[in-house]
Order: structure tokens, then sequence, then C-alpha cells
């Protein structure tokens, strides 16, 4: 099977979550053991019920040739909510099973596996979530460090501090991972970039710390956006980096509010491959002559669909890359645009 090539300078577990506070004293902790393509579902479907958060633990591995933990995008994750705990508990896991029951796993994965729920109190409640973010060394020299972490910047290393906060986007999913690498292979200095989705604010800060000279970066979700300026601002890149609350029209004969109409040199997509095949002519208008998307956020199945509509909205797929089940296209257009 196809292992992750991303390199963790210790063991790293994904945090896609950070719980919210109730004033509860005590909490539950549930998790469940699905195929690892299916975690992104499951955790779905986890947060509809559960207001304490969620987190995923992918599977990892040891590389003996370099002594270090490397993500295992194949093998089988571990899927972990809180709920408040209290008379509700036993409906709302009642209700979590018969949900995640009726989810479309992959039939390769077998059916999930629940393990049994554990009580935490809130002082180990509140920071369990940063016991799942570790920092990772991703490409030739690109380094995502948590915000607390005292981690020390080497020489020739561009290190990227993030706080997800409520937002996606920590680079331990096999999509941010691709990205990033793609990312340091694309950007070159005085680059216009834009980061559809930006989540945590990841990728676009990765972007202006790489050189480019102007980032704009979109979200629809107000708690996305605040997380990405928080982290734009920790990582001193808001002079070239700027933050707003939108995304592009799918209907590229209308004005695009949230860029302008302007375009760009490289565009960053790590959405949903719905989202992409929808937004694939207005990524198109949006990229700039010569330039570049890099999108991902989707799986194997959905490649080819996602490669026709790219070459529809005029763009020529010029690389599909793989990591596990998880897929990214990267996509030119032509100079004359």
């Amino acid at each position: 099977m196809a292992q992750s090539s991303c390199l963790c300078v210790l063991v790293v577990e994904n945090a896609m979550t950070k719980p919210r506070s109730h004033g509860s004293s005590l909490w539950l902790e549930i998790a469940v053991e699905v195929a690892g393509m299916d975690a992104e579902l499951a955790a779905d479907v986890m947060r509809q019920v559960c207001p304490g958060g969620v987190a995923i633990e992918p599977s990892h591995r040891l590389d003996a040739a370099t002594e270090t933990y490397v993500v295992d995008g194949d093998g089988p994750a571990v899927v972990r909510g809180w709920l408040r705990a209290g008379a509700e508990s036993p409906a709302a896991r009642r209700s979590l099973r018969l949900a995640l029951s009726m989810a479309p796993l992959s039939a390769s994965g077998g059916p999930a596996r629940w393990r049994r729920p554990r009580r935490v109190r809130e002082e180990s409640w509140r920071d369990a979530w940063k016991k799942h973010f570790g920092v990772l060394r991703v490409g030739r020299a690109l380094v995502v460090a948590p915000s607390w972490v005292g981690y020390r910047q080497r020489e020739g290393e561009t290190v990227v501090r993030i706080d997800p906060g409520m937002a996606f986007g920590t680079g331990q999913h096999a999509t941010t991972a691709m990205c990033l690498r793609a990312l340091e292979e694309h950007v070159s200095p005085g680059v216009r970039v834009l980061d559809l989705g930006c989540g945590s604010g990841i990728l676009a800060i990765a972007a202006a710390k790489l050189g480019a000279a102007r980032v704009a970066a979109l979200d629809t979700d107000p708690q996305a956006v605040k997380a990405a300026r928080e982290n734009a601002a920790a990582n001193g890149v808001l002079d070239v980096l700027e933050v707003r609350e939108g995304t592009l029209e799918a209907e590229t004969s209308r004005r695009d509010v949230s860029t302008g109409g302007e375009t760009f040199d490289l565009i960053l997509a790590n959405i949903s491959g719905l989202a992409l095949e929808r937004l694939a002519p207005a990524l198109a208008a949006a990229l700039a002559g010569g330039g570049s998307l890099i999108a991902s956020g989707f799986l194997e199945d959905a490649a080819g669909g996602l490669a026709r509509a790219f070459g529809d909205a005029g763009l020529r797929v010029d690389q599909l890359l793989e990591e596990g089940a998880w897929r990214a296209i990267i996509a030119g257009k032509g100079a004359d645009g």
C-alpha cells in the first residue's frame, strides 16, 4: 500500500477541531476506528453531535532510514469526539452509531469499530486536542509547528507556526501536506497567490513566507477567517497576506466581489471535490495566463471527473499527486490566457 511521504519530527496525530468549553467539569470521550479514507466522513458525522470537538488520529509507522515517524494514509484511523457527560450522553452515542452505520463508508475498510467510552476531566479535555498536533516537516524545507511548541528554526528552513483554533489545517492531513509540497515547488518571488478555503491559513502563510508578493485568503467560515488572521499576524506576514470572508462566484459572467476581479499567478484550493467541479470555470477565470492551480480535497474516484472539468474550463492537467486514497491536481493555464 502507498505510504505517506510526510516526514514528522515526532509522532503526530491530526487535530481537526479544537474542543469548545461549555463549563462542564466532566466530558465523555468516544472513539471509533475506521479506514483511513473514511476518517473525514466519520469526523463529519461526529461533529454533528460532539460539542466538545473532534480529532483524527491517523496511522503512522517508524521509518528506520530516517528514525522518524511517517503518516500512513492507507492504515486505519481513530476518530475521537467529546460529549458533555450526563443523562443525554447515551442518546447521543446511539445517534452517532446509527448515523455512522448509514454513512457511505468504503467497502474495503470494513465496519466501524467502536471503542469503550471514557470519562475525562475538564482540565484533561481542554488541551487533549493539542496532543494530536506535533511539529511536521514537509517537502524540502517547510516546517509546520504548533504555536505553543518552542521549535528552533534551523538554517534553510521555512517555519509556519499554526494555532488552528476552530479551523481546518494543521498540515497532517494528506490533502494539506500535498498542497504544501506542491506550493514549495510553485511559489517564486513576486507571485500573486489566492488561497480559496484557507481554513487556519496554513497554505496562505506558507506562500507568503516562501516569497509571494501578495496573498489573498478566502473562507466562508467566520471562525476560519478569525484563525487565519491571527495566524498571519503571529507569523508576521500581514503586510502581504489579506484574509477575507467569501469565495469565488460560480458564474464567471458575474464580477467576483471577493477578489475584485483580480487574477492570480497561483491558486490554492484545498476544498471538496464537488466544490472544485462547480467552481472550475471560476478558478480558471481567476488564474492569470501562465499560472498554476493546486487543487486538492478529493478522493481517487473523483480525480477523473475533476480533470475533465478543469479541461473543459480551459486548463491543462499537468500532474496528479497521490497520498493514500487522497489526490491533488496541478493544472496550468496557457500564457495567452
